[in-house]
């Protein structure tokens, strides 16, 4: 038995990199994980490296959580599957970035709907859930949006937005 043995964990965005580790590692220390991206193929494989490793997880795709109906679907069904959430890890996100000069109306409104909007709509959905068994963890992941770009460039006010979400 893990240290999360008989928690529930949500994890967006596990068809790879950084939700797919958080995934393998809540299952890893015994937390029923349910995981949910766009990418279906990615997704399923994240179950599969879970599964095998001995863990419980299962996922959705794909799911868009840049909508209500999105976010509080996946929300509903991984408690209609599990009975409640325990953890919530908003890693799922998406950016067009570019200089201000160029960088498009549509763009920017795509990087906020996908860089806030998600974190605010999945904390939503899963929060009555959360309070309903007594409280839980919400953890908030952030990347720099290209590689080589120094810490200190990075989306610095957008990642406190995301962080205030989750307080």
């Amino acid at each position: 038995m893990g240290r999360l043995s008989g928690k529930i964990a949500l994890v967006t965005g596990t068809a790879g990199g950084i939700g797919r580790a958080c995934a393998l590692a809540l299952a890893r220390e015994g937390a029923r994980v349910v995981g949910c991206d766009l990418q279906p193929a990615g997704s399923a494989e994240t179950v599969r490296q879970a599964r095998e490793a001995g863990g419980e997880m299962t996922a959705m795709a794909p799911v868009d959580l840049s909508s209500e109906a999105g976010a509080n679907g996946w929300a509903a069904d991984a408690v209609a599957i599990y009975g409640g959430v325990d953890i919530l890890v908003n890693n799922a996100s998406a950016i067009r970035f570019g200089p201000i000069s160029s960088l498009s109306v549509e763009d920017w409104s795509f990087t906020i709907r996908n860089e806030l909007d998600i974190v605010f709509l999945v904390t939503r959905a899963a929060w009555p859930h959360l309070v309903a068994r007594g409280g839980g963890s919400i953890v908030t992941s952030r990347r720099s949006p290209r590689p080589g770009v120094p810490s200190s460039c990075r989306r610095t006010r957008t990642a406190r937005r995301r962080a205030a979400y989750s307080r």
